[in-house]
């Protein structure tokens, strides 16, 4: 088994809409990454919801235009010239390949129910999902509650960029695991 840690950053938009895409990131135990933000989520409905311009939208290639251009985009404008811009189905071949290259993975998150979704959403329903990916995600935080565990290790600085979270998805598991070990569990 090998774990993969990930993270999305998302725009909810209702029961009747798929959630939108802004950011993946994912880290394999062995220190593997990929990181991809979507070219195609809606920009508008991101930067009228503020918290995700106050806390997302910060560590996403962005550009503003240059004084004296006259534009209400508050923010700035995603940069789709940026590598890490990439469409829908790049993300989803790009996820495939990145999750079927290790032996049998192990999808883990932090309240990883939404991403799950997020994950799934990348090729249509879940239903969908290409073999080799994994159909469900191990929860830190579910593991947290069945431990006993009240408090993990802080994440320092990156809150809310999707690999950034991955990586300290990371630091929470290896956490967690010294608890179980500790515990003879």
């Amino acid at each position: 088994m090998t774990k993969i840690y990930y993270d999305t950053e998302f725009h909810e938009q209702g029961p009747d809409s798929p959630i939108d895409l802004i950011s993946i990131g994912m880290v394999t135990e062995h220190g593997s990454e990929l990181y991809a933000v979507s070219s195609e989520f809606d920009q508008n409905a991101v930067r009228a919801n503020p918290w995700l311009v106050e806390n997302v939208w910060p560590s996403l290639p962005t550009y503003k235009h240059p004084k004296g251009v006259r534009c209400a985009c508050g923010p700035g404008h995603l940069d789709r010239a940026h590598p890490d811009v990439r469409s829908r189905p790049q993300i989803a071949r790009m996820v495939q390949r990145f999750i079927t290259a290790v032996p049998d993975p192990v999808l883990v998150a932090y309240y990883g129910s939404y991403d799950h979704v997020v994950l799934a959403q990348l090729w249509g329903r879940m239903a969908d999902m290409p073999e080799g990916v994994p159909m469900w995600t191990w929860d830190i935080r579910q593991e947290m509650h069945c431990l006993g565990v009240d408090e993990l290790p802080r994440q320092e600085e990156g809150q809310h960029n999707a690999l950034a979270d991955a990586r300290h998805n990371k630091v929470m598991d290896d956490y967690l695991t010294g608890v179980r070990l500790r515990r003879g569990l």
